[in-house]
Order: structure tokens, then sequence, then C-alpha cells
């Protein structure tokens, strides 16, 4: 487990299915993801049964947020997109409605940084947003990544496209 006395992230558990389930259904979170259709519980529980957090052979990595005091269940983290050759994956995050506004998603994230500079060896961590998410471009630059780019026309909403903005992250010493 990875900790700052405040949040853990750890691997999932049968117990995240529930929380799992709301979050990829949540319409909301779409945009900023590859997500455009419902998940069904037995997929999410399947997925969680199934997942043994190897990044090196599975190209990706999912960590629940939890909060120390209680083991509550507040958010995932992903690492996707993993590249070994270049040391880089692309990292996604999600927090409960509930449980916005708190900093967790702050914490996760640098935790993250940490734990793939130290742990896995990456040099950077990347991440794709909608340039129409201030939330999410807050927390990026809040935890030290930078926009390289802007990527036209890349979010399909409906019959439109927008625009995004990818965010990099260089981890020099896990900073």
């Amino acid at each position: 487990m990875i900790t700052d006395g405040v949040i853990t992230l750890r691997a999932p558990e049968p117990d995240d299915v529930d929380a799992i389930f709301r979050w990829e259904n949540d319409r909301s979170q779409w945009v900023d993801s590859a997500v455009r259709a419902p998940l069904s519980r037995q997929a999410v529980w399947e997925f969680v049964t199934n997942c043994d957090n190897d990044i090196f052979s599975r190209g990706e990595a999912r960590f629940i947020i939890e909060l120390n005091n209680g083991r509550t269940s507040v958010g995932a983290l992903d690492l996707t997109s993993f590249d070994a050759l270049n040391r880089r994956a692309e990292v996604g995050i999600c927090v409960d409605r509930a449980y916005r506004q708190s900093g967790y998603a702050a914490r996760a994230l640098s935790l993250m940084c940490g734990y793939a500079y130290t742990e896995i060896g990456l040099h950077q961590l990347w991440a794709v947003t909608s340039v129409d998410n201030p939330a999410a471009r807050a927390l990026f630059v809040k935890c030290g990544f930078k926009v390289s780019g802007r990527l036209k026309s890349w979010i399909r909403k409906g019959e439109s496209y927008g625009d995004a903005y990818i965010y990099q992250r260089l981890l020099v010493n896990g900073r």
C-alpha cells in the first residue's frame, strides 16, 4: 500500500465493486475518459477479481483512494498506456462527488508520482483533459504537471468536438 497518513492507495477489492460501478457509470465523468457506455456490475466484478495490478504484464494498474480514518473509498486512480521502453504512463483520477474539494485527489496524485518514480521507475506521467474541465486542469497544475500541448477537436461531445490539453510531469527523484 502507498500512504501519506491521510489517504492510502491500494489495489481494488471485492468490497469496492459498488463504488467503482457507480463511478464508472457516472456520465458526467465520461468527457475525460474513454468510457462511452454503461458498464455492468458483472464487468466491474470481473475486473476487480482479475486485477493483479502488475503494470508490466497488464500495461495498466488501478488503485483505490481510501481514507485512513475508517477505510472509506473516495475515488480511484489509474495508470494506463504504460510504455516500459520510454518509462511513461497515462494517469487518470476520479473522486466521488461527496469527497471532491477535500484535497484527496491532489494527495493521491502526489503519492502516485512518488510511487511511479521509485517503485516502477517511470520517467514521466501524462494526462489528457478537456479544456472545459477547470477542476482537472487545476489539479494537474497543482501537482506539478505542465501543459505540453493543445489537442484540437480531441474529445467528441455529441455531434461536435472539443479541445483537450495534454499535461506531462517529468519525475525527478520522485518530485
